[in-house]
């Protein structure tokens, strides 16, 4: 089944100035989010341990604290209230950068004057960041004390009483199924720890459990954070869950909307070869040729109309917004924060979402078997705690201060 994006608010061409539709039920949670751009930061690379600096930020390096600081202030400029992060993300130190940063924030708002043409939006309507954290439930966590436990952890990293959005980070588990754990979220909001539930990586399937789980305990499913991307939209399985969550009203977040560097201008062939994503979702450079030819053609076509730059970057972001997902982008620099957020400067034609739906791939993840979505899950548990270690024996914050 094809979905359709013609009902979608402005795809015509002009401002990026989406509405997000009423029936959803993020929407009723978060009503300002009517007023915020369809963007969301993410910070899986703004972890301060050893790991984060030499292995998932790699030569770069982990991020100073200066360095995030300018891009979460460019973001907020621009009006973006979504921000994510995980408790696996550093082994929490990702949590705790965004806790210190926003609850500066929240300090100063009122202490100073703009500082861009943005930023009126923020200071005259004193909107408040939406902050969307994980539980990842590793197979030594297996009980609603456990999952409680680790959210009040997270709460206490991002300064807040309440989560706003607290996700399951995987629905795989050894043994605990995921309405186990929707119970949890269930029992932590009624004490008044959590707002509303999150999904991550869920198919059709476990999105209906979940939304039927959390019918039952009392607790709404709002949202479901998956890779979505021109990589894998030609995929049945992602198309299958993008109406299943139309059917319920839970909204999607798209995250590795530039396919890891795959959808973007910076790509080589020589890089390619390199790309570990490529690898893992068996992608060959001959498969990206049409459509990376295609966006760069847009992108032109635009940089024409606006009389500056657009970079292909830009056209993977309106691509993921234009099918009314929230595009997730992680951003290491002031100019891949410049180049994400001057998105929201236009929007793509009809005709050019169908020439690009036409062109995706279908590599994706939730075709992935249940061993290896199970064996991530152990992996990246192993890691939060090797990070977590690392924290307590005083080697945590590397370009925190």
């Amino acid at each position: 089944m094809k979905l359709s994006y013609r009902n979608i608010t402005g795809v015509s061409g002009g401002p990026a100035e989406c509405s997000y539709g009423t029936n959803t039920l993020f929407q009723r949670y978060f009503p300002t989010f009517s007023d915020a751009p369809l963007l969301a930061l993410g910070m899986l690379q703004w972890g301060t341990t050893p790991i984060d600096h030499y292995v998932v930020n790699g030569s770069r390096g982990a991020l100073t604290e200066a360095e995030a600081q300018e891009i979460y202030e460019k973001f907020r400029s621009r009006g973006v209230v979504l921000f994510d992060t995980a408790e696996g993300y550093g082994g929490g130190t990702s949590e705790l950068r965004l806790g210190r940063i926003s609850q500066a924030e929240s300090k100063s708002t009122n202490q100073r004057p703009p500082t861009s043409e943005h930023e009126e939006f923020d200071v005259a309507e004193n909107q408040q960041i939406i902050q969307m954290t994980k539980f990842l439930p590793a197979p030594w966590r297996f009980t609603h004390t456990h999952f409680e436990l680790a959210l009040r952890a997270s709460n206490k990293r991002m300064r807040v009483s309440e989560c706003p959005i607290y996700f399951l980070h995987s629905p795989m588990h050894l043994y605990r199924e995921i309405e186990y754990w929707v119970e949890s979220a269930a029992i932590c909001k009624k004490k008044g720890l959590m707002k509303a539930l999150g999904l991550s990586n869920c198919s059709a399937e476990e999105v209906r459990r979940a939304v039927l789980a959390g019918k039952k305990y009392g607790v709404d499913v709002i949202v479901n954070q998956v890779h979505f991307s021109l990589l894998d939209y030609s995929s049945a399985a992602l198309r299958e869950m993008q109406t299943t969550c139309n059917e319920y009203g839970v909204s999607i977040i798209a995250y590795n909307a530039l396919g890891q560097g795959l959808l973007t201008d910076a790509l080589t062939q020589e890089k390619f070869a390199d790309n570990k994503p490529a690898k893992m979702l068996h992608i060959q450079w001959s498969d990206l040729i049409p459509l990376r030819l295609a966006l760069r053609k847009i992108a032109d076509t635009h940089s024409e109309k606006i009389n500056r730059r657009v970079s292909m970057a830009q056209v993977s972001i309106n691509w993921c917004r234009a099918h009314k997902t929230i595009p997730l982008v992680g951003c290491r620099s002031q100019e891949q924060a410049t180049d994400t957020l001057s998105s929201l400067d236009w929007e793509l034609s009809s005709q050019e979402v169908e020439e690009l739906d036409a062109l995706a791939l279908s590599r994706c993840t939730l075709d992935s078997p249940k061993w290896r979505r199970k064996l991530f899950v152990v992996l990246a548990g192993v890691i939060m705690t090797m990070c977590r270690w690392m924290a307590v024996l005083g080697w945590g914050q590397i370009g925190a201060s």
